[in-house]
């Protein structure tokens, strides 16, 4: 179990606009195609940043071409781009600019959603909207390490119930959302803090 906790979620690699501070994704609107044989996973953890209360619309799509964000499974590459430890891997921060990006994830996150694979997803999605990790052990799905904040994921293999997805984005993280795109924390869950 102790090797299990100390799991980590890879640092990630800022790819800034060229010639602009500006990542946003316009409108807010983020169209994700999952290549990982993820998709219901994904669809959770897009719905659960879709109702967050910030203005970002995550979308899982059907055609490849059709996407910004492709999820791919690629243990080899998630080990080489940020160690044996790593659950998941964002290319940018925000919109790169050429306007596509990727997400890697592990391929032992796949079948069925559940809490830990919802968590990883939502924080790489966190990513994909240009937010960063945040340090400390407050609630939030944007710490670095699954384990190490008072919101961790459960290891449970079964699907994940409303209750263990409350902080799934935690208030904190959807104000950071928010402050980038607009809008406010739909929920402000005492369990999220």
């Amino acid at each position: 179990m102790a090797a299990v906790l100390s799991l980590l979620l890879a640092p990630r690699m800022f790819t800034a606009v060229a010639g602009t501070d500006d990542n946003r994704w316009p409108r807010g609107v983020v169209n994700v195609y999952d290549a990982s044989g993820m998709t219901d996973t994904m669809i959770t953890a897009a719905e659960r940043w879709t109702d967050s209360g910030a203005n970002v619309t995550i979308r899982v799509v059907r055609e490849q071409r059709d996407a910004d964000v492709i999820v791919r499974s690629d243990d080899e590459r998630l080990i080489e781009l940020c160690g044996r430890d790593c659950l998941g891997y964002s290319t940018s921060i925000g919109r790169p600019s050429d306007g596509t990006s990727e997400i890697i994830m592990r391929g032992n996150l796949g079948g069925e959603p559940r809490p830990l694979s919802v968590w990883v997803a939502a924080h790489e999605l966190g990513h994909v909207l240009g937010l960063h990790h945040r340090d400390g052990h407050d609630c939030s799905v944007m710490s670095p390490r699954a384990f190490d904040t008072r919101c961790a994921p459960s290891l449970a293999a079964t699907r994940p119930t409303s209750s263990e997805l409350a902080c799934v984005p935690a208030p904190a993280d959807v104000d950071i959302a928010a402050g980038i795109y607009g809008g406010a924390a739909a929920t402000r869950d005492p369990r999220c803090r």
